[in-house]
């Protein structure tokens, strides 16, 4: 398949992805807020905080309710063994998670379903579970199919993640010389919205090596700060930590509310790439999937910008009330929308938001990641209006940073 047929091909997937989106009916996530950069170390500015989401109790959901923390940056190495016998917990697993490049996937008749050019691969979210610990957080009608997947060593996809890889049950996705079988497709809520998730040994061998996120299932009693207090004794006196409670939080996973990459990948689509050898945490990206997504255009109050094209009707549309409040004067740096980078720079983390040009950087002077952010609230709250999310609601404030979070309205309303 040539370059120009593949960014096609990519293209109405794309396309077909946004209106499944639509139909999906997004919410915009307003707290628990991720950032793009939440997996960065903690900063000398300020303590490290513990943030305690509240529940949500509108949101609905396939999974078992559990208790979710957080750890930028993973967990320490003995945590997975000692907090098994935290005071109150019942039942907990373990999530190990990083990002991993796809060379190629087939489908259950051996057909090629996507093979990039040498030296492009696809970035994948990945994590890894014991099977047995993680049965108790799976639905009674779901728990034989994924357990039973992972305990062959086969890969459990999503449903959205099936969907945009186009296979299903006896399909493969291979990471070089690893090739891993498809054995189960559950609802995304079951597998942490993951793209790909397998047992601990597969994961070991595909490289996935960091733990992630903890579920807890704890007695009636427990409380949010109880939970909390348990964690916290586990980990380094200097580290950031998010603790939420059953239900308060859409996608109960690594930073929590924060849209997970397959969801990205659904609106403003899914690239090839491959680390550069200078820096492994910036990316060459394929020319074809710049030139068919990648545009620069002159907008309000900042002049020329370069971003996702599906992002810019939003951000023209709040830089356009953010002017017509008044406000205009309120937003006077532009640092960039547009970079083929990961998150926090680390050469684990999934790719950034930049990277697919679906967050901008403004007033990034007086906002640096870390420190307590000054953006004018009424701007923020404009952006929010228009579905972002803003940065200095993360766990690590990035005050001068605003991500996609939910399609916007028609009139920002």
């Amino acid at each position: 398949m040539t370059r120009v047929t593949r960014a096609r091909a990519r293209r109405r997937r794309v396309f077909a992805a946004l209106s499944i989106i639509t139909v999906l009916g997004l919410v915009v996530i307003l707290w628990p807020n991720g950032s793009s950069g939440g997996l960065a170390a903690p900063t000398d500015t300020q303590p490290p905080p513990t943030l305690v989401a509240p529940a949500d109790s509108g949101t609905q959901r396939d999974a078992i309710p559990a208790w979710l923390a957080w750890v930028p940056g993973g967990f320490p190495e003995k945590f997975r063994q000692q907090i098994a016998s935290a005071d109150g917990i019942t039942k907990d697993v373990v999530v190990a998670g990083d990002t991993l490049w796809m060379t190629e996937s087939q489908d259950a008749s051996g057909a090629i379903v996507d093979q990039p050019p040498s030296p492009y691969k696809i970035p994948i979210d990945a994590f890894a579970v014991d099977p047995k610990e993680y049965a108790p957080f799976l639905p009674v009608d779901q728990r034989d199919a994924v357990a039973g997947a992972l305990r062959d060593g086969k890969a459990v996809l999503g449903q959205s993640s099936a969907a945009l890889r186009r296979i299903g049950v006896g399909g493969t996705m291979s990471f070089d010389n690893q090739t891993v079988q498809v054995g189960a497709i559950v609802p995304d809520d079951s597998v942490g919205w993951s793209e790909l998730l397998v047992n601990r040994d597969v994961g070991r061998q595909l490289g996935i090596a960091h733990d992630r996120y903890l579920l807890a299932l704890a007695a009636g009693d427990m409380t949010i700060g109880r939970f909390t207090s348990d964690v916290r004794a586990l980990i380094p006196a200097d580290s950031y930590l998010r603790t939420v409670r059953p239900g308060g939080t859409r996608f109960v996973r690594v930073a929590s509310g924060v849209d997970p990459p397959v969801v990205v990948k659904q609106v403003f689509g899914e690239f090839d790439a491959y680390p550069r050898s200078d820096d492994p945490a910036y990316l060459n990206m394929d020319p074809a999937w710049y030139d068919a997504h990648i545009v620069t255009r002159t907008i309000p109050l900042l002049g020329a910008v370069t971003c996702n094209r599906v992002l810019f009707p939003a951000l023209i549309g709040a830089l356009q009330d953010v002017q017509a409040a008044g406000l205009g004067a309120k937003v006077h740096t532009y640092s960039g929308c547009y970079a083929p980078r990961t998150v926090a720079r680390s050469e684990t983390a999934p790719p950034s938001y930049h990277a697919y040009g679906a967050a901008i950087d403004i007033n990034a002077p007086e906002n640096p990641f870390g420190a307590t952010p000054t953006m004018d609230p009424r701007v923020v709250r404009i952006f929010e209006r228009w579905g972002f999310d803003w940065g200095g609601r993360f766990l690590i404030p990035d005050g001068m940073h605003f991500e996609y979070g939910s399609p916007a309205p028609s009139n920002g309303a």
